[in-house]
C-alpha cells in the first residue's frame, strides 16, 4: 500500500514525500533520503520512479517495514543521516579512498557504468590515457575521485555530464570519464551523434543503501536481512548489457574449450556422476553439511576428494594462465556434486543454486549467465558462465561446467 504524505509533513520535509507502506505491526516508519538522478531515481509524474527505486521499495515491502522518503542533496542527506535525522540515503557510491564511519553501505541496487568517451576522429582508447593524456570527469563526482587517486592527468572538469561532452568534442581534453547513463542523456541534450564518440569500459561502481550506524543500533540484524532480499529485488539492475554478455561468453567458451581438451575431464565426470546419481537426495544433503562444516580441514574425505582432484590442479593452471580474468572454475556432476574446483568451493552440493537449476534439467547443450555478483569484502564484481556437458547417449547430461569471471578485468582487457 502506498500512501502520500500529509501536506503538513511534505513542507516541513521540503521535498516530495513518498510513503511506501507494508501491513506491518512495527510502530516505527523508518524515513530515507534520496535525490534524482536518472536512470536510478527520477520522478514519474508526481511518482518516484526509477530502477534503484523500484529495487529498494522491493526490499523494504519484503521485509514488511513501514517506510518514507524524501528528496534532499546528496550532501544534505548524507549530514542528516550522520547526525541520526534520517536512517538512510540511496542509491549512493563509496566516497573513493574514503572509509565509512558512520554507517554502512547495504549490496547494491543498481550498478554505474564507468566509460571512457573519446572523440571518434581521435581513434580507440589508448593503453596510456590515464597517466599522459588529458582527462576530464564531472565536479566532485566519484570519477573525477578516482581519477585523481589514479594519478591521472585531470585537465579541468565539468558541472555536467553535458559540459563534459562539450569539453570533449571542442578538443579541451582527449577523454572523458562518466557514467554510461548519464552518456544515453548527454550526447542528447549536447546534440553530440553518438557515432563520433568512442565509448570504452572502465570499471562497475555499486549503488547502495547507506545506513546510519544509530539506525543500525536500533535495527540488529536488518543490513543482514535487507542484504539477503537485494538479490531477489535487483537481479534486473546486476545484468550484463547484450555487449557485456558476449565477451564474458567468449572468454568462458576458451576456457571451457580448453578444459574439455584435459583426456581427464569426461572420466572423472562420469564417474562421478555413476557414485552419485545413485544417491538419495537427503544423503547428498547430509555430505554437504558434513563438506561446509569440516571445508578448512586437511583430512575430510568429502573435501580433499575435491581440492585435491587432479583436475582442481589443472583448473589452477588454467586460471594462472588466464591472468586475473578468470575467478573461479567448478565441475559439477549431474547430481549437482562438486567434482574439482579451484578455489575449494564453499559447499559440495550445487542442486539449490541457479547455475545448477539453469543448466542440468535442461539437457545438453546448455548456456547459462548469471547476475553480477558484488563480493563487499574485495570489491570485486563478478559472473559466473555455465555450460552443461553432454554424455554419450542422445540427450544425456553428465554435469557442468562453471567458469567465474572477474567481469571488470574481463571487460577492460586486463
Amino acid at each position: 500500500m502506498r500512501l502520500v504524505a500529509m501536506a503538513g509533513r511534505l513542507l516541513a520535509v521540503g521535498a516530495i514525500l513518498l510513503v511506501p507502506a507494508a501491513q506491518t505491526r512495527a510502530a516505527e516508519v523508518m524515513r530515507f533520503l534520496t535525490n534524482i538522478a536518472p536512470p536510478y531515481q527520477e520522478m514519474v509524474g508526481e511518482t518516484l520512479d526509477g530502477t534503484s527505486t523500484r529495487a529498494f521499495n522491493c526490499v523494504m515491502d519484503r521485509m514488511n517495514h513501514r517506510y518514507e522518503v524524501a528528496l534532499a542533496p546528496w550532501l544534505r542527506a548524507r549530514e542528516q543521516v550522520r547526525q541520526g535525522l534520517a536512517d538512510g540515503v540511496f542509491s549512493i557510491a563509496p566516497d573513493i579512498g574514503t572509509a565509512p564511519l558512520d554507517g554502512k553501505f547495504s549490496l547494491p541496487l543498481a550498478l554505474e557504468r564507468w566509460v571512457w568517451v573519446t572523440s571518434a576522429a581521435g581513434g580507440t582508447l589508448p593503453a596510456e590515457l590515464r597517466t599522459g593524456q588529458s582527462v576530464a570527469a564531472v565536479l566532485g563526482s566519484n570519477q573525477l575521485k578516482w581519477l585523481s587517486v589514479q594519478n591521472a592527468n585531470v585537465d579541468g572538469a565539468a558541472r555536467s555530464a553535458t559540459q563534459l561532452l562539450r569539453m570533449l568534442v571542442g578538443g579541451r581534453v582527449r577523454a572523458v570519464l562518466m557514467d554510461e547513463a548519464e552518456l544515453q542523456v548527454a550526447w542528447r541534450e549536447a546534440g553530440i551523434a553518438p557515432a563520433s564518440l568512442n565509448v570504452a569500459f572502465q570499471r562497475y561502481m555499486p549503488l547502495s543503501v547507506y545506513f546510519s550506524n544509530a539506525f543500525l543500533v536500533r535495527h540488529p540484524g536488518f543490513l543482514e536481512r535487507f542484504n539477503a532480499q537485494v538479490p531477489n529485488c535487483a537481479a534486473a539492475n546486476m545484468s550484463l548489457s547484450p555487449a557485456e554478455r558476449r565477451t564474458a561468453l567468449s572468454v568462458a567458451r576458451q576456457v571451457r574449450d580448453q578444459l574439455l581438451g584435459d583426456p581427464a575431464l569426461l572420466p572423472a565426470l562420469q564417474d562421478s556422476w555413476r557414485l552419485n546419481g545413485a544417491k538419495p537426495v537427503h544423503q547428498i544433503m547430509a555430505e554437504d553439511r558434513r563438506f561446509q562444516e569440516n571445508r578448512r580441514s586437511r583430512d575430510e574425505v568429502l573435501v580433499t576428494m575435491v581440492r585435491d582432484h587432479s583436475l582442481s590442479a589443472a583448473f589452477a593452471r588454467v586460471r594462472q594462465a588466464n591472468g586475473d580474468r578468470v575467478s573461479e572454475i567448478l565441475l559439477f556432476d549431474a547430481a549437482g556434486v562438486a567434482v574439482a574446483s579451484d578455489p575449494l568451493s564453499s559447499d559440495l552440493w550445487q542442486a539449490d543454486e541457479r547455475k545448477f537449476a539453469m543448466t542440468i534439467p535442461n539437457g545438453p547443450d546448455r548456456v547459462f549467465i548469471d547476475t553480477i555478483s558484488f563480493d563487499q569484502s574485495t570489491s570485486q564484481f563478478s559472473v559466473q558462465v555455465s555450460f552443461t556437458i553432454a554424455g554419450e547417449q542422445p540427450g544425456a547430461v553428465l554435469g557442468a561446467l562453471t567458469v567465474g569471471l572477474n567481469i571488470e578485468k574481463t571487460l577492460n582487457g586486463s
